[in-house]
């Protein structure tokens, strides 16, 4: 179908369906143009500026118009026509630059984004962007293999490849320079030391925690600061946790982290843990099929560190190195093969813990959720119930129906529609539902 005909596909599914003022319809949707850049990517080209503003509020219900044709969430952008030409051309410039990078290099483009780590992307993306705006220093926190370094590594290659002088050291080897200069006694080591830094665009440090209680280097490292905020130069730090929770460091310091913006990567969602799993899986050339379930279940067991999950990839390597190249792999072949592999604590997710969550905040009986009862609290709760079992445990239509009463997969996908319509609708079922997502992953 070629785009302009599934463009007015999409229009005219939300004039029908009532979910967007006829005016704004009128006025800048019925004006704008659909371009596809990819099975997974369009951008929608608004006529001004403010209709971008305007479209950019009702996102969500593009993406959902969207899937009901594709049977799949695509990424929706909006953007004028004018601004979207000249980015087209400033992405094929960087796309020549970037193939100075090394195969290896870690990217924005090989960073697998879920709701885990949005804000920590979009955020190191916008530094980038704006170098030296609000979001000076970025500091971002969370655990270890969740992520941290690639990000600041996609930073640095990102503003090289925009031709900016980019600095990215590690704690200990900021350190050790800091030290070593210091241990000369000469001011005149110390002075280049400082104008060394100071010359670049970006100062990316990585891991600041290990600067803790290292008076002499973060005397050094306060002045640091000073210089590239005074200049309007970024800074973009990483530790293993918020500022007000770093132990050793003065309390200047401190409030020069928290100056900027603070953003967490957190604990992968299992959606975005199945997602690294078949990029690694992919890259890595695994040349047998491996059934879904099979990746289900390891991004189910093993999605507490991204780390751990590249270890998994190269198991399943090794195994595939040593199996016919017919063969697939399936659930009984990966249960077998990491049964002695300690699993992550979202491995205790399941149905039934989904069920007592909503049956809990609906007020019902996990009995009423699986019955035939069709009162309006227990259709909500059974029906948000079988939306979770698709985007968190990632189940077919087919075993939801199982796990709820023997239901035929057809009601589950007409259940799983009506709450997705609700979410796009209403703000306020909106929050609730993910509430009650984060009840679920969390606890």
């Amino acid at each position: 179908m070629e785009t302009k005909q599934f463009w007015e596909l999409i229009v005219n599914k939300l004039k029908k369906e009532n979910l967007i003022d006829p005016d704004i319809i009128e006025e800048y949707i019925l004006t704008s143009e659909l371009v596809k850049i990819s099975n997974k990517e369009y951008v929608i080209l608004v006529r001004s500026n403010l209709g971008v503003t305007i479209l950019n509020e009702l996102k969500e219900v593009f993406v959902y118009g969207f899937k009901s044709f594709l049977n799949d969430y695509v990424a929706v952008e909006f953007s004028t026509k004018v601004i979207f030409n000249k980015n087209n051309k400033a992405n094929i410039k960087k796309e020549e630059a970037s193939k100075l990078l090394p195969d290896n290099a870690l990217t924005f483009d090989n960073f697998i984004v879920g709701s885990s780590n949005k804000q920590a992307n979009l955020a190191a993306k916008n530094v980038v962007t704006n170098p030296g705006s609000s979001f000076n220093p970025l500091f971002i926190y969370g655990d270890s293999g969740l992520g941290k370094t690639h990000l600041l590594q996609a930073i640095k290659n990102e503003a090289t490849l925009s031709n900016k002088k980019v600095l990215y050291l590690t704690s200990e080897d900021f350190t050790k320079s800091v030290v070593n200069a210091l241990n000369k006694g000469d001011l005149k080591e110390i002075e280049d030391l400082k104008n060394k830094i100071n010359s670049n665009d970006f100062f990316i440090l990585d891991d600041i925690q290990f600067l803790s209680k290292k008076d002499k280097t973060n005397e050094f490292f306060f002045n640091i600061i000073n210089n590239f905020t005074e200049n309007g130069k970024q800074l973009v730090f990483s530790s293993d946790k918020t500022p007000e929770l770093l132990n050793g460091f003065e309390k200047r310091m401190i409030t020069r982290f928290n100056s900027g913006l603070s953003t967490p990567i957190n604990s992968l969602d299992i959606a975005t843990a199945k997602l690294i799993i078949e990029w690694e899986i992919k890259k890595q050339g695994l040349k047998q099929k491996i059934k879904e379930d099979a990746i289900v279940y390891l991004a189910q067991n093993f999605s507490d560190d991204v780390r751990k999950i590249k270890g998994i990839v190269n198991r399943l390597l090794f195994f595939g190195i040593q199996s016919d190249l017919n063969h697939v792999i399936d659930l009984e072949n990966i249960i077998d093969l990491f049964k002695d592999t300690p699993s992550a604590n979202l491995g205790l997710l399941n149905v039934k813990k989904i069920k007592e969550v909503v049956a809990k905040k609906y007020d019902v009986t996990i009995k009423a959720i699986d019955g035939k009862a069709r009162t309006t609290e227990i259709k909500n709760a059974r029906h948000l119930a079988m939306y979770f079992a698709k985007i968190i445990l990632n189940h077919t239509s087919t075993q939801i129906g199982a796990e709820f009463g023997g239901r035929d997969h057809s009601t589950v996908l007409s259940a799983i529609s009506r709450i997705e319509k609700l979410i796009y609708k209403e703000k306020e079922f909106k929050k609730i539902v993910e509430s009650l997502k984060n009840e679920i992953v969390v606890k």
